[in-house]
């Protein structure tokens, strides 16, 4: 390998949806590592629930005995092959001029500060050189109010030229429990993170195609990820009453369907700054959501068709291009909302399509979210839901 190859990063995708665990990690790393050349450095696995995790981190370390090895349950696998799932999705990653280090947590996570300090410490506390960049990807459980909450501590970093990236790790759509694991270690419940210093800026784009579709509300009772009451009723009767105005039969709606298909937006002025996905109803008619929404927060439900969500892919893909400054994409991170796939169904291959137009032969990988991770110079808030978040790793 020449000392030019050496100094550039490199990445390797891979996925197999074989129902032996240790057959489908190790289909999906010969996969990626057939496109790279030598050197691996960290490797990322999003895998399925119907694959043990500790299995899948024993296959991966037994493969690769002296590198990082990272990786969190999922809703979906994502590689540029398609969307697979239960399955095992890999992204192999061998560093030119870039370092990382990878931590992980445990259960409880009532000390959020604490927290932010074990998983972002070195993203936190100190600036780059001059001629350096950083991102801190996040990883944890996306049913849980302490992922947004950790990633609102880790934004409080000086880095705000700097991105933080990520998502929450899923269960297939049970909406029951998750995990993270990091080398040999598996944390059910878990955050993991992967800070990294690097010559070239990592581009990152961030974008979701929904619009209001309903009239403005005023959140009245809530308490963490469950809105109890809008506008002083519960939750669930804006739904019905919205179904109602659409000539829909509430009761014989697929409801799960139809929440995702019609989430809350959260609302600044006119703008929909942040979209919340309603997880499952409470029998008080409350709803769970992928994220908090605090009391006081005008709301207004959310969707779109299925072409903007689409076309939405293509624009978080394009920002992320723009952000390497005209760098090579070594390879993609994609971590979209498992509402996505919901509502687009068979045409879900389109969204990975739309990202391929933008980056052709670059390998991707990722996995279908509870939560997504993308705070950016332009993007504050940092955390999102039925979003996509496009992250080109440069070269």
């Amino acid at each position: 390998m020449s000392r030019k190859d050496r100094a550039r990063t490199i990445c390797g995708s891979g996925a197999s949806d074989d129902p032996s665990t240790a057959a489908a990690t190790s289909a999906a790393l010969n996969q990626a590592r057939q496109q790279l050349s030598g050197r691996v450095n960290l490797a990322l696995f999003f895998a399925s629930p119907a694959h043990p995790l500790s299995d899948v981190l024993a296959e991966a370390k037994k493969r690769l005995p002296r590198v990082d090895v990272v990786a969190c349950t999922s809703a979906g696998e994502i590689t540029e092959r398609g969307l697979t799932h239960s399955g095992v999705a890999a992204m192999l990653i061998g560093w030119g001029e870039a370092e990382h280090e990878v931590t992980g947590r445990g259960v409880p996570h009532d000390d959020i500060a604490a927290l932010g300090e074990a998983l972002g410490g070195k993203f936190m506390r100190h600036t780059p050189e001059r001629d350096k960049h950083a991102v801190c990807i996040l990883m944890g459980d996306g049913l849980s109010p302490a992922f947004e909450k950790l990633v609102l501590e880790v934004r409080k970093a000086p880095r705000l030229k700097h991105p933080i990236v990520g998502g929450g790790a899923g269960d297939d759509g049970k909406f029951v429990g998750t995990a993270v694991g990091v080398n040999h270690e598996v944390f059910p419940g878990g955050m993991l993170s992967v800070q990294v210093t690097s010559h070239n800026a990592w581009g990152v784009g961030v974008a979701h195609g929904l619009s209001p579709a309903s009239p403005r509300f005023t959140v009245t009772r809530a308490e963490g990820n469950v809105v109890m009451e809008i506008d002083e009723r519960p939750a669930l009767d804006i739904y019905r009453e919205y179904a109602k105005g659409r000539g829909l039969d509430f009761e014989s709606l697929d409801l799960p369907q139809f929440l995702v298909e019609n989430e809350l937006g959260v609302l600044l002025f006119e703008d929909v700054v942040r979209v919340r996905a309603p997880l499952r109803v409470e029998d008080n008619g409350a709803l769970f959501a992928a994220g908090e929404v605090p009391e006081g927060s005008t709301v207004c439900i959310v969707r779109g068709a299925e072409e903007d969500i689409i076309d939405a892919a293509r624009v978080a893909a394009e920002d992320a291009k723009d952000g390497l400054g005209g760098v090579q994409a070594a390879g993609i991170l994609v971590f979209s909302c498992v509402c996505r796939g919901m509502v687009l169904g068979p045409r879900y291959a389109e969204e990975i399509r739309a990202i391929r137009a933008v980056f052709p032969d670059v390998p991707i990988a990722g996995f279908s979210s509870y939560g997504e991770v993308a705070r950016t110079e332009s993007r504050l808030d940092g955390y999102h839901n039925n979003t996509i978040v496009v992250v080109a790793i440069p070269e």
